[in-house]
């Protein structure tokens, strides 16, 4: 029997769509993920996913009673090993070492799209099956992701959970003004003075919540990409010639955070580190009536691809979906810093309020 001239393999083609998907992300590049292939629920379910535990606890044991000479003054005869006494306290290490915790994800989004080929476009107009059909389907599912994710920092990175006492042990938002822009070049250095000391503020608030030094970013809208790249401190890096998304909308490293410009942000800013938030996402199984499909995991995304055919129109229908949603990684409930319990509260990240004022009141 013939077939066309593509001979696709289901298998191969999501593989080919994920590993393009995940190059188009932006924001969807950046959270941990987790995944699950042929997922039996629906929208809506809660998946529990693993939290290890930030340290494991040291308990200190002093060395047993020092050795000493069983004839006082007698410098020709030494210590042997029996006559050091057994120790008189237990030095037998804590139990519970591994003590991981469980948190819920729900998945709140069904993220589809799919596109219908006819019979005569099969036949004689694509020639190039994965910039023709792949790129564009991928591209849609991945401006999507970012839009649903940059939607959710704005509404969950941040620590207004913590008390009034948590706060004074490790900080929480950063409240900063500016002065309106004016153009001059006294004004461009105060505008971009007042965001380095944000920096700054975010950073010791991090580093007092103990968030690991690496893999730590700063979301933030042009507004605030054009403020940094007019300070005569900022050196940008060019991130041009990459194929990532990620990497193109980096603009540079800045006080150990890798600053990433994305259009869904204003004059705001959103610290945090890669664990702060989890990407959870599962492929529904292959339907019965399907004509071929296949479910694949490719750099913690899981999706799902399907080929129908309409007998009607005479074409064929390729579509990919996956279902997914996000969680903030709160602490453990014995987490405390400096003797200040924080328990199951986010640390993890913060955001910096940014306020423009006139010149004058700046």
């Amino acid at each position: 029997m013939p077939e066309h001239h593509f001979n696709l393999d289901p298998k191969q083609v999501t593989i080919a769509a994920l590993g393009l998907l995940d190059r188009q992300l932006t924001l969807g590049s950046i959270p941990a993920r987790y995944s699950e292939l042929n997922f039996t629920g629906g929208l809506g379910d809660v998946i529990n996913v693993n939290r290890p535990s930030r340290s494991i606890k040291v308990q200190e044991t002093g060395v047993s009673t020092i050795i000493k000479n069983p004839i006082t003054g007698d410098k020709n005869v030494f210590a042997a090993a029996t006559d050091r006494p057994l120790p008189t306290t237990d030095r037998r290490p804590p139990n519970g070492f591994v003590n991981e915790t469980r948190f819920p994800v729900q998945l709140t989004t069904l993220v589809q799209n799919a596109t219908a080929l006819s019979m005569e476009q099969v036949a004689f107009d694509l020639k190039r099956f994965g910039s023709q059909v792949l790129a564009p389907l991928t591209r849609g599912m991945a401006e999507y992701f970012d839009d649903t994710i940059a939607a959710w920092i704005k509404a969950n990175i941040n620590r207004s959970s913590l008390t009034t006492g948590q706060k004074a042990v490790i900080g929480g938002d950063v409240e900063v003004s500016i002065p309106e822009y004016d153009g001059t070049r006294e004004n461009l250095m105060e505008r971009a003075l007042a965001l380095r000391v944000a920096f700054v503020d975010a950073r010791m608030a991090l580093n007092k919540a103990h968030v690991p030094n690496s893999e730590r970013y700063v979301i933030a809208g042009p507004e605030v990409e054009a403020i940094l790249l007019k300070d005569p401190e900022f050196v940008a890096v060019d991130y041009s010639g990459d194929t990532n998304a990620l990497r193109r909308a980096t603009i540079g490293s800045f006080y150990g955070f890798d600053v990433v410009v994305h259009n869904s942000f204003d004059l705001e800013m959103y610290f945090f580190h890669k664990s702060a938030f989890l990407l959870a996402s599962v492929s529904p199984a292959i339907p019965m009536g399907a004509v071929a499909g296949s479910v694949q995991n490719v750099n913690g995304i899981a999706t799902r691809m399907l080929v129908d055919y309409d007998f009607g129109k005479k074409a064929d229908t390729i579509g990919l979906d996956t279902m997914y949603g996000f969680t903030t990684i709160k602490e453990d409930p014995d987490y405390n810093v400096r003797g200040t319990l924080i328990g199951e509260k986010f640390v993890r990240g913060l955001k910096v309020n940014i306020t423009e004022v006139p010149a004058d009141e700046g």
